[in-house]
């Protein structure tokens, strides 16, 4: 996994919705243009490495239109009188002209047709002259709604282009679902509203919309065309005394944790275990814990699910704490997880310098016949079952 991308400016990593957590990583990709066609296959490049299970992903249906062809330049499009006409009728908003350009009306008209576009601008201009805004868009359906015009603060060369909305959206959010293993969404977003165009099965637009409801892609020049949805859960506790708990980190806990995992460091290339850097992912990903007494962090152990198994992948106690059964909450916090996780068995592994044979032997493991290695560096590998 890699360290997850940091929210863009001005936006919030977490938003509460209806009690619940959410954390939205943009995700930066290269420019897409009309050459890229295929979307999948850039959301799998840049998407897939930071991905968890439960894990949703958006996608800007702005992309999706792109690698479809539907993007075009302003001087491409031919603008009718008719789109001419209509455009000044247009209310002009501060996140875009909408369909108050001639190109992007021409484009309207294109989509839905000019007999429900007159329909359209009639109750439009009906529901105005009694203070309701909007019926335009109603009636003009989706196809109208999801078209873009060009705004002086996109990512050029977007900046001069107009689009409309991507066709089977349902069918693009499944095509990329298959490729990354999580659900999807293509979104239309921007600061002032939501629309989930398309989604894979599973998705709760309802839920999606309000989620994402502050636009957390951005509205300019981010180049972010993708996000991750990730629930954030609360922190796991085993509290064995009022003063000594076993939980989670977060990481505030970072500084602490990378002094007592320096105790891990071995000569050998590569060796990542006690890097702040990837300390943080793994804290990032859920995967790092520690044992806290009366606020002092005095051991780290990290664990993860991967090959659909529970893996201690490091573990260890701060020296003064050391040899006072620290090491052994971790072993029964860990058995505990793996079985509320549904595993019946839990491994670990241990490099032959940390002399943790023993300990792993006492703790109920067994010691499997074949050895690890790391940059040709030996280790042991420990099986439990539970």
């Amino acid at each position: 996994m890699e360290i997850l991308p940091k929210p863009n400016n001005g936006k919030n990593l977490v938003i509460e919705v209806d009690g619940r957590k959410f954390a939205r990583y943009p995700v930066k990709t290269k420019l897409i243009t009309p050459e890229d066609k295929d979307i999948s296959v850039i959301i799998a490049e840049y998407v897939k490495k930071y991905l968890q299970p439960g894990d949703i992903v958006f996608v800007s249906e702005k992309a999706v239109s792109i690698t479809q062809g539907r993007s075009y330049p302003l001087q491409a499009i031919q603008p009718s009188w008719l789109a001419t006409f209509l455009s000044n009728f247009v209310t002009k908003t501060p996140i875009g002209i909408g369909l108050g350009s001639p190109q992007t009306m021409q484009l309207a008209i294109e989509e839905v047709g000019v007999a429900r576009i007159l329909v359209a601008s009639f109750i439009g201009a009906m529901g105005k002259m009694i203070g309701i805004k909007g019926w335009f868009y109603i009636v003009a359906g989706h196809g109208a709604r999801s078209i873009d015009g060009a705004v002086p603060y996109a990512l050029p060369p977007y900046n001069t282009y107009v689009s409309k909305g991507p066709i089977d959206a349902d069918e693009v959010a499944e095509k990329i679902a298959a490729k990354i293993n999580v659900k999807v969404a293509i979104v239309d977003a921007n600061d002032f509203g939501i629309n989930i165009l398309g989604a894979s099965q599973g998705i709760d637009n309802k839920l999606i919309a309000k989620i994402i409801k502050d636009n957390p892609l951005g509205q300019s020049d981010e180049q972010t065309p993708v996000g991750i949805i990730r629930e954030v859960k609360e922190p796991v506790v085993e509290k064995i005394l009022p003063s000594l708990v076993v939980r989670k980190a977060v990481l505030e806990d970072l500084q602490k944790i990378t002094v007592i995992a320096k105790l891990l460091h071995i000569d050998i290339p590569g060796f990542v275990w006690d890097k702040p850097e990837y300390i943080a992912r793994q804290i990032d990903n859920g995967e790092y814990f520690v044992i806290d007494k009366e606020g002092s962090i005095v051991g780290v152990m990290s664990m993860r699910q991967r090959n659909h198994k529970m893996h201690i992948e490091t573990l260890v106690v701060d020296y003064q704490f050391q040899s006072k059964g620290f090491g052994t909450l971790f072993i029964e916090f860990a058995k505990k997880v793996s079985l509320q996780k549904g595993f019946k068995t839990l491994h670990a592994y241990s490099f032959i310098d940390y002399n943790m044979e023993k300990f792993y032997l006492k703790k109920g493991f067994t010691r499997l016949e074949h050895f690890g290695y790391y940059n040709n560096h030996k280790y042991y590998c420990f099986e439990m079952k539970l």
